[in-house]
């Protein structure tokens, strides 16, 4: 079923848009051109807003880097995961969303760094920027994802942070590797380092590895190194042995908007069953940025189709009664 997005606007009391459209004309504030801002472009912004365009929203996806796809960009690796998406890598994966995208005529942006985020007190809509270019809406998705942890470490010609492209560019045959994590990232790399012809890999985690015990496997005990470590890329030693290539495996961070005071747990948005953020509304997250269990690309799908399916019955039934959700934060 495909709604008319003037329809949804026309399901709750008319006086709504009247007076919201009223409000941003008298106070010269930006009058929502959309029903939805979607910032961010990964698997969870992509599905949000896939399907607000499919239920009848007017939905616009802004996005940061020249394609869409997020961290999947950066992953050659096949997705084992993704139910009927046998054999695609994840950059395969990333260029197949954009090109729904672009099939169901979704409206979206990129290289678009959005600068600030703000709602329009007196009219009651969210205005988004990047310092050039302005939007407003009714509803604001948070779709920004994640990056790996640094930890003062920087990628390059020698050292990896995170999994993916930046591992994979540099030159590990015949060479002594080091991986910094005890976590499944941690794993895959030092396997794939030996697979690649790595002539020693070493892991080093300052807590009990917690990487699937599948993944721990493929890894001999010896290799790995469980307690302080102290590690310098200048140098390129951790505990003073020397190596040619350090891998960076310390998880992920959110990645949040900085000009927005947002509820967080440990480091990342805290939001309802429904996806919405306390205290802001409108203000809705999705995907990794979130404290949402186990954050994957199929996961990520689902809460954004979730997120869609919340604001559209907002539209339409009003936030008191959309799916009668809960107002408690998700579990993580």
């Amino acid at each position: 079923m495909h709604l008319r997005a003037d329809r949804l606007r026309s399901g709750r009391p008319g006086t709504d848009w009247d007076a919201m459209k009223n409000a941003c004309l008298t106070s010269s504030q930006s009058l929502p051109t959309e029903d939805v801002l979607v910032v961010g472009g990964g698997p969870a912004g992509a599905a949000c807003a896939l399907w607000c365009h499919q239920l009848g929203l007017r939905v616009r996806l802004l996005e940061a880097a020249s394609a869409i796809g997020g961290l999947q960009l950066l992953s050659p690796y096949t997705n084992r995961w993704l139910p009927g998406l046998p054999g695609k890598t994840g950059q395969q994966v990333a260029a197949s969303l954009q090109s729904h995208l672009d099939l169901a005529e979704v409206p979206y942006q990129v290289d678009y760094r959005v600068v600030s985020i703000r709602r329009q007190t007196t009219c009651g809509s969210w205005e988004v920027s990047d310092g050039v270019k302005r939007f407003a809406s009714r509803y604001v998705v948070l779709a920004t994802g994640s990056k790996p942890r640094g930890a003062g470490f920087v990628n390059s010609a020698c050292v990896g942070v995170g999994p993916g492209l930046a591992m994979e560019r540099i030159e590990v045959k015949g060479k002594r590797v080091a991986i910094l994590g005890g976590g499944d990232n941690a794993y895959d790399q030092a396997a794939f380092a030996l697979q690649r012809g790595a002539r020693e890999v070493h892991i080093y985690c300052r807590r009990p590895p917690h990487a699937l015990p599948i993944l721990q496997e493929r890894i001999p005990r010896e290799s790995v190194y469980v307690g302080p470590f102290v590690a310098n890329q200048q140098t390129m030693t951790v505990n003073a042995a020397a190596y040619d290539v350090i891998g960076v495996q310390f998880g992920f961070q959110a990645c949040l908007p900085g000009a927005l005071d947002l509820p967080t747990e440990h480091g990342y948005l805290q939001v309802d069953r429904g996806g919405a953020v306390a205290h802001m509304p409108g203000l809705f997250a999705a995907g990794e940025v979130t404290n949402y269990w186990h954050p994957c690309v199929a996961t990520s799908y689902a809460q954004g189709v979730q997120v869609a399916k919340v604001i559209q019955a907002e539209l339409t039934r009003g936030p008191a009664t959309a799916f009668m959700r809960s107002r408690e934060p998700m579990a993580a």
